[in-house]
This record gives C-alpha cells, structure tokens and sequence, in this order.
C-alpha cells in the first residue's frame, strides 16, 4: 500500500521522468481543491520544466496570492515566476517581480544578477551595471557578479575595462572556461591576439566540446596569419556544429587566404544554404569568383559589398540607382567613386563608356583625383567628394559598372593609357629631379594607405629594395608618404631620391611617373595610375593578391603596361626582389626613354 502523500507523489514521479503521470495527479487534486498551494506550486514547477510556460504563470500567480501574507512561501515563488517570466521573453514582468522580491528585503546576489540579466535583455545597459555594482559592493568574491559585468561593459564597447573584471572572475574562479574565452574575445577586441589565443587555448584545455572556443581561436589564429592552424580550429569547431553558417563562411575565408579558392566556395555555399541571404559570405564570395576569372557571378555576388558587417556607407542613395536596365540617353548620371584612391582609378575608365550610351556624365572622385581624372574624356564633368552635386537623374558607384556592361576577361576595357599627365607639370619635375641624365629612371613605392585592411600583405620595408639601388640607373621613391621604419634606409641611401614630399595630388604623382622608365610598386594607387597612364609598371603582389590581378598569369587584363611578379610563399619578398634584380639588369640593357 502507498503511504506518500498524493503531491509528494507526483513529485517524484515528475523526477522520475513521468511528467504526464504527475501532471494529471496534480490536476485531479485540483479539480477538488483549487486552492491547494503545494499542488499549485509543484504543477507549476512540472509545467515551467516541460515548456508550458503560459500555464506555469498562471499557477504561479495563483499560488502567490493564496501565500500573500507568507514571505517565506511567497517569495520562492517569486523568483521561479521571475524566471518563467525572463524564459517567455516577458522582461518587462520580470523586472517587476525581481523587485518585488528585492523591495520585501529578500536581497541575495543571484536575485541583484537576474535583475541584471534582465536589464541587458531591456538594452538598460547603466542601470544593469549600476545594479551589479550594488551586488559586487556587498559580495566582492561574487565571481559570477565580476563576469557579467565584465560581460555588460564588453558589450558597450569598453573592452579594457572588461577585461579587468574578467580578471576578477578568473582569479576567484580560475577554471570556469567562459571567463577565459569572454576574456579572449575582449583581447581580440583590442587587437592583441596572441594574448587572446592564449586565453582561448585555456578555455578549449578547460571545456574541448563547445564549439565557440575552437571556432573563435581559428578567427584569431586567422587574424594573426596561421591559417593551416586556424582552418583546424574552424573544422573541429564545424564538426560540434556542423549546421552553423557564419563558421562556415570564416572556413571559406581562411581557405581563400590559402589560395584554395575553389574549396573556398564551397564552404561558402554550404553557408548559404544554411543562411540563404548572407551578405558577409556573398561579398567573399564574389572575391574568390572574381580572382578566379568566374566575372559573370563574381560581380553579381560584388553587389552585396554594400551589405556586409564591415561595409562602406554608400552615398548618393537618395537619387535612383542606375544597374543599366533604364536607358539614359539624354539623361545625367552621377558615377561616385568607392573604396580607395586605387579603386577609383582602376574604374573610372568605365566613365567614357558610360558617356557613350548618350548620357552626360558627372564623375565624382577624391579631390586628389580631381586634377587628374579630368584628363580622361572632355565628356566628362569631375568634381570632387564634398562639392555640390548637380542635378542628376540617376547614380551608380563606381565598381557596380562592371556588373552594367558584363565585363568578362575578353571584354574588359583596357586602353593602353587613359589618363594624361600634364605636360607643364612634366616639365616642371623633370627640371626640378634632372630628370634628363642619360640614366635610365626608375620609380619605387614600397607601401601604401596603412589603414587598408590588406596593408602588412602588400606592403613591404623600404630596405628590400637594397638590392636594386646596386644597379647602374637612377632609382627615385615616388610615394608622398614615408614610413618612420622607411626614413632612415632613405637618408642612409642618397641614390635612392625623394622627388620631394609637397606633391598635391595625383596629377603631380602622374608628372613625375611620366619622366621615368619604368615603375616598380607594391599594389598600391600609383601602380594604378602607373598603369593608367600607359607607364612600363611592374607591380609586387602578395601570395594571396587582390582580385583583380588574378591568379598565377605575370600580364595584366586591365593595364597592358603592367608586369606582375608575385611573391611564391607568404611574405617572401625577397624571392620577388631578386627576381625582379635579375629581370632589371635585363632591363637596363634596354635605351633610355628619349625624353
């Protein structure tokens, strides 16, 4: 004969896995005694547990009114109601009853951190940090109390301070693996990533199952270049959460920082199919399709540049976009330049064919640009980012008008020189440099806009060019900018000229190219014009190099001036200078440009 009490009953019957069971015992006593607290509050329990939250409210709430008088019934109840509440999304009630709890003096640091969780969940970010100050101020050893507010100011972008809370934390409780992997992600955050690996290394060495610590340290191996490492890392953590797209769009990247560019799109569409509209992996994508020479979906999937987590803020976006389905003949249209100066010389060539189709075309440019990008076609009016803009029919960016005119690698427009230098400008720095010795002239750039994401890729120290300054010809830097590793190899070496450092713009850049030879540049915007102006350029590129150079091939589609030599592993300028040593003597057996 059973001798538990019926509610004692189907409590362990609930514990013992047989929800059902407990739920109708507790409904039969129920339908006899609708008030009966303790089966309100365990089929509350049972109900919160098996997701009938709706149902669990509502008993909870019955239950406390019946224990009004009772703090010590009420109250417990509560907190489970508080819960249910945050669980069901309804944290505006939560709140209410987590103060409720702490206004009957019942104050305990996991209620003041439930308030706060609850806080950041209402995006009250101070006020969640004020009541967890309150907490930490009574409880300083409350290790939880430290990693949430750690985890609060990590959220508001105060990433130092974060970390000194994570510190806290960890010091209280040194083998809780979230502490050490929210500690890596804030040192990621600051950009001191072999300290964030080594964080992360500890919470994988602490918890080897969650797939965020393997797939956060293979973006920050990523980050630091070691991508045989960091392709690892994303496959361990892909093999715990094999349904997760944005781990396999970061497999894909650091495969096209391999070369591995077709497998690169195949991860990539494994992303979306999973995330079918996914803007960071399109926009990667289009740059695997691109170098591989696949122009007809690399441009489509170009567009979502504009879409991406780190993207540019677009421009003009008040005036109709132009994708070439509308005729403009008789219209004006407003072309706007995107990205960087390079960019922007590299595609304003689309410029004249854009006035062909019978539109007037207003070409906005950089002002440094201005000067220069006049000499292209009389057709065509240049101003400069910040004047006015005249009345427009409609707008396009720039590197949209490949996708316009469906350039493909036989169709893309490749004039030996679009741009002109001016002759009065040219005359100027040749008298200036003595520019007229009988030597051959030679210009060198060794690095470009630090800020480009790509720069510790494609630019390189100054002192690589050593070598070449040995050979019989007049060797001149002809970058405005010079680094302060670069300043002291150029005083050291007089052969190498500085024309001089007061250029005002492209069209100053473009006399000077227009005296020399021969340029030899790292992929930077004066290789561009270089190329533009129809100017013998060979360009440095990366073992991984942009796009738009391609892969493996040492001409160029788009400027038939160019060279490219190419590094054979990462980093290996030297490789490339020597090559280009060997290839320079070769050509200085050449004549002099006849000036």
């Amino acid at each position: 004969m059973n001798s538990i009490p019926p509610i004692q009953q189907a409590y362990k019957d609930f514990q013992n896995g047989n929800a059902d069971r407990a739920e109708r015992s507790l409904k039969n006593i129920l339908s006899a005694q609708p008030e009966n607290f303790d089966a309100l509050h365990i089929l509350g329990v049972i109900s919160a547990a098996t997701g009938k939250r709706d149902e669990a409210i509502r008993l909870f709430k019955k239950a406390i009114r019946l224990a009004a008088n009772n703090a010590s019934l009420s109250v417990p109840l509560q907190y489970k109601l508080a819960r249910v509440q945050f669980e069901s999304g309804r944290f505006d009630d939560a709140l209410l009853a987590y103060e409720h709890i702490l206004s009957t003096g019942y104050v305990k640091p996991e209620i003041l951190l439930a308030k706060t969780v609850t806080l950041v969940n209402l995006d009250r970010y101070q006020e969640a940090l004020n009541c967890m100050g309150q907490a930490l101020a009574r409880w300083p050893d409350y290790a939880d109390g430290w990693s949430h507010q750690a985890g609060i100011l990590y959220k508001l972008g105060d990433f130092e301070e974060a970390l000194i809370d994570f510190d806290r934390a960890i010091a209280l409780q040194p083998a809780t693996p979230y502490n050490w992997y929210q500690k890596g992600l804030a040192l990621d955050k600051l950009e001191r990533y072999a300290d964030a690996l080594d964080c992360l290394d500890r919470a994988i060495t602490l918890d080897p199952n969650n797939p965020a610590h393997w797939l956060d340290r293979g973006v920050v191996r990523h980050k630091l270049g070691r991508y045989a490492e960091a392709l690892s890392d994303h496959e361990r953590g892909l093999a715990l959460t094999p349904d997760n797209a944005e781990a396999w769009g970061d497999h894909g990247l650091t495969l096209s920082r391999m070369r591995r560019h077709e497998e690169a799109l195949d991860s990539y569409g494994k992303a979306l199919k999973l995330k079918h509209d996914y803007p960071d992996v399109l926009s990667n994508q289009s740059l695997s399709q691109l170098v591989l020479g696949q122009f007809e979906q690399g441009w489509q999937s170009y567009e979502y540049r504009w879409k991406k987590g780190n993207a540019d803020t677009p421009r003009h976006t008040d005036i109709p976009l132009w994708l070439g389905a509308t005729p403009i003949s008789g219209k004006r249209i407003l072309l706007w330049s995107e990205q960087g100066l390079g960019d922007t010389i590299h595609f304003c060539r689309y410029a004249p064919m854009v006035a062909a189709l019978g539109a007037e075309v207003v070409l906005e440019v950089d002002p440094l640009l201005k000067t220069i990008a006049q000499t292209m076609d009389s057709r065509i009016t240049v101003i400069g980012i910040g004047e006015a803009v005249p009345q427009v029919d409609y707008q396009i960016p720039l590197m949209s008008l490949p996708l316009v005119f469906k350039t493909d690698l036989a169709s893309i427009p490749a004039s030996p020189a679009y741009l002109r230098a001016d002759k009065n400008k040219q005359e100027h720095w040749r008298s200036r440099q003595d520019f007229a010795n009988g030597k051959m002239k030679i210009g060198l750039v060794c690095s470009g806009n630090p800020g480009n994401t790509n720069d510790h890729r494609r630019s390189m120290p100054l002192q690589d060019f050593a070598p070449l300054l040995q050979l019989p010809a007049d060797f001149f830097l002809i970058q405005k900018e010079v680094r302060e590793r670069d300043l002291a190899f150029l005083q050291q070496n007089p052969k190498l000229r500085l024309p001089a450092a007061d250029i005002d713009g492209f069209d100053d850049t473009a006399a000077i190219i227009a005296n020399l030879d021969l340029v030899i540049s790292v992929d930077t915007s004066i290789a561009h014009l270089s190329g533009a102006l129809g100017i013998p350029v060979w360009i440095l590129l990366p073992w991984v190099p942009d796009w738009r150079w391609l892969l493996d091939r040492e001409d160029s589609p788009w400027y038939p001036s160019a060279r490219l030599l190419r590094q054979d592993a990462v980093g290996n300028w030297q490789g490339v200078i020597q090559r280009v040593a060997k290839e320079l003597n070769d050509f200085l057996s050449l004549p002099p440009k006849i000036s």
